[in-house]
């Protein structure tokens, strides 16, 4: 993979602009043959925008009919490169050509605005979920009002270069920040705690998937599901993803579910943010120019610009279905998924498909001046039609006489042994067990006999033979080691006149033999003598997994490789909150869960000293500091049991008596005889005297606050 998809490429952004004057935008709307701007317009609900760059429109396309509605032209455009970013009601014109990023209003069929930005070359515009940001590649974020495109607040500055960034169903903007390796987010204008996702310098990649972000790292083949605590899933993805300079790693910005499909040469792997499950298939594709495939149902669409159709992969049969033709010819294709249906486009070009979840197909002609209403296509007057005209009568064709049959002088020759095509479409897939799951569809041809599965060394496949009637191509492999990589291949077996023969298929893509784990679930803080106390229960597929422990408040603790479920941390011995993450790992990847937690060390029992005669008293202090409430106070302790609740350092204390034994900061909160408060550490034998300068440590605890 090159630099070229390292940052800002072309295929991956929302919208990018190059900088430019802003040119006074003239528009001139036609919709049911009217030219008005300030008429009222009524466009299919469910519908798209597409760009027409030759003529400087933009066109509204009823999705249910495939018809063009409503037409946009901006004069002065005509061959400028255009962009629409779309998202409920609100419509985006980005004009990349001259910088400039207008709102149409649909209602009217008119633009409203256009606003340049101008600074660092290189801009990206997003919207989403009643938000809407400008971002340059040198870091700068500014929020922007959706429906006028002013700016909200003062810009953000994030790490840059910043690769391309996408808003969340909670209305979070995200962006990777290759420098730094982490996942920057805003929100409502705002920065927030950025999240660690790679390296410095890894190659990452966004998608918003269902509304949940997802970071795919290339450099280390690792796909990252995002959550409110950071890091919720980590999947190990096939090494084929990372292999630099072999493949150029395809991968769309968003999905509208939670399916997420990257394309690596003619690999295309499938990741499930929702349950971080992965299936990977060799598909059959030409060496053309592919670009950045689509999810729609359970059906992958990958645009071939060398031939203007979509390849088709429907997942849930592990078949290639027939093509769908676009424009037939050459040229780059836009393809988005909007308002459950495929839109492809070919801006330089007047034709374009919209594709259903069926996937059922209608093409678009976007030139067309056959608008409702229009003067090719005008509103029918009543009583008109094809009333009164005839019935043309079909000929009638007389029947052809049978002929005779004619049986053959000799037999037939035996026919000749024709091998079957290799298997194809195979399919690798890990399973919860350990097991690799490997199925596949026969390659036609001549008639097989059966098929087996070509295992490495140390796998067993089930069944050891499956017919060649079907209907279930589908073998198990075990035996794998967590963490490893296997190739499989399908072999057809036939008969070769007195003996068996067999064509074996290409090999599928590297794939692991297990799947993540679950997450940890019951995890709980204590503090005791000891320290902190964190346990958890195990995820049901909790074999071979290793667990991650980070605790974080007002002290810290990280323990990357803990084997048990539960862990005692002696560093740990300040009162306070704590949030407490666990993550469930193996080779495969990892899910996390956390809770936030109050920790509270254990009292201890010490007996009291220097507290003088009977009469004598010492006082309690509402804070640890010598102040003037001398309202609480304790007398005749000497020898008897002080319970310490935890320490303190605070004000320095020195006894009027001037000896330096009888001075310090270290305080000590203690119950005794009904009353409570911060007393001086000289007054209680606590484990670490005379040293009333530090804390005693364990057994007891730091005071919170």
């Amino acid at each position: 993979m090159s630099g070229e998809r390292r940052f800002f490429r072309r295929d991956r952004l929302t919208g990018l602009i190059a900088i430019g004057a802003v040119g006074a935008l003239c528009v001139a709307a036609v919709v049911f043959g009217v030219g008005m701007a300030s008429a009222k317009y009524h466009l299919a609900d469910v519908g798209g925008w597409l760009t027409s760059s030759k003529k400087g429109e933009v066109v509204h396309v009823n999705g249910l009919s495939g018809k063009v509605d409503g037409k946009v032209t901006l004069s002065g455009t005509a061959g400028h490169k255009m962009k629409v970013v779309q998202q409920g009601g609100v419509v985006l014109i980005i004009d990349e050509t001259t910088g400039v990023v207008s709102r149409v209003d649909p209602a009217h069929l008119n633009v409203v605005q256009g606003v340049a930005y101008r600074g660092a070359a290189g801009m990206q515009v997003v919207s989403g979920s009643g938000s809407a940001y400008a971002l340059d590649q040198k870091g700068s974020v500014q929020r922007l009002d959706p429906m006028t495109l002013a700016t909200q607040g003062d810009p953000v500055s994030l790490a840059g270069p910043l690769g391309a960034a996408a808003i969340d169903a909670k209305a979070t903007l995200w962006v990777p920040t290759t420098v730094n390796g982490q996942a920057a987010n805003v929100q409502g204008g705002r920065p927030g705690q950025p999240v660690p996702v790679g390296r410095a310098n890894d190659d990452l990649q966004l998608t918003v998937a269902g509304g949940t972000a997802v970071v795919t790292d290339f450099t280390t083949a690792e796909s990252l599901i995002l959550g409110a605590n950071g890091v919720q899933v980590k999947v190990k993805l096939p090494s084929v993803v990372s292999q630099v300079g072999k493949y150029k790693v395809y991968a769309p910005t968003s999905t509208d579910g939670q399916l997420v499909p990257l394309l690596a040469g003619k690999s295309l792997i499938v990741l499930n943010s929702g349950n971080g499950s992965l299936s990977s298939v060799a598909l059959q594709l030409p060496n053309h120019q592919l670009q950045t495939p689509q999810v729609l149902g359970q059906k992958v669409y990958i645009p071939d610009a060398s031939a203007g159709n979509l390849l088709v992969y429907d997942a849930a049969t592990n078949r290639m279905d027939p093509q769908v033709p676009v424009t037939g010819k050459p040229g780059p294709m836009d393809a988005f998924v909007k308002d459950g249906l495929l839109w492809v486009n070919n801006p330089n070009s007047p034709k374009a498909v919209v594709v259903d979840g069926s996937g059922g197909h209608k093409p678009i002609q976007k030139y067309t001046g056959d608008v409702p209403g229009g003067s090719e296509n005008p509103i029918p007057k009543a009583g008109g039609g094809d009333q009164g005209l005839p019935t043309p009568k079909l000929p009638v064709h007389p029947r052809l006489p049978k002929l005779p049959i004619t049986p053959p002088k000799h037999k037939p020759d035996p026919p000749k042994v024709t091998p079957p095509n290799p298997p194809t479409n195979l399919r690798a897939a890990a399973q919860p067990d350990g097991s690799i799951k490997v199925d596949f569809q026969p390659g036609g041809g001549g008639a097989a006999t059966g098929y087996r599965l070509v295992t490495p060394a140390g796998l067993k496949a089930t069944p050891a033979r499956l017919s060649a009637d079907g209907p279930d191509y589908t073998f198990t492999a075990k035996g794998g080691t967590c963490g490893q990589e296997y190739e499989f291949a399908v072999a057809a077996q036939y008969k070769n006149g007195d003996h068996q023969s067999e064509i074996q298929s290409e090999y599928t893509d590297p794939t692991l033999s297990c799947t993540q784990p679950d997450a940890p679930s019951g995890i709980t803080g204590t503090g005791t003598a000891q320290g902190a106390n964190v346990s958890w229960q195990a995820p049901p597929n909790a074999k071979g997994v290793t667990y991650k422990v980070q605790v974080t408040g007002p002290k810290s603790f990280t323990n990357n490789n803990v084997s048990g479920t539960s862990l005692t941390i002696p560093s740990i011995w300040t009162n306070g909150s704590y949030t407490i993450n666990v993550t469930a790992s193996n080779g495969a990847g990892g899910k996390s869960a956390s809770v936030n937690q109050t920790l509270t060390g254990p009292a201890q029992h010490y007996p009291g000293q220097n507290a003088g005669n009977t009469g004598d008293k010492s006082f309690l202090h509402k804070g640890p500091a010598n102040d003037s409430d001398q309202s609480n106070w304790i007398t005749g302790f000497n020898g008897q049991s002080i319970t310490v609740d935890c320490q303190k350092i605070g004000g320095q204390f020195t006894h009027s008596n001037g000896k330096a034994y009888f001075s310090g900061k270290l305080w000590d909160y203690i119950h005794y005889g009904g009353h409570q408060g911060y007393i001086i550490g000289y007054l209680v034998t606590t484990p670490r005297q005379p040293d009333w300068q530090n804390y005693n440590g364990l057994p007891l605890w730091e005071c919170a606050g």
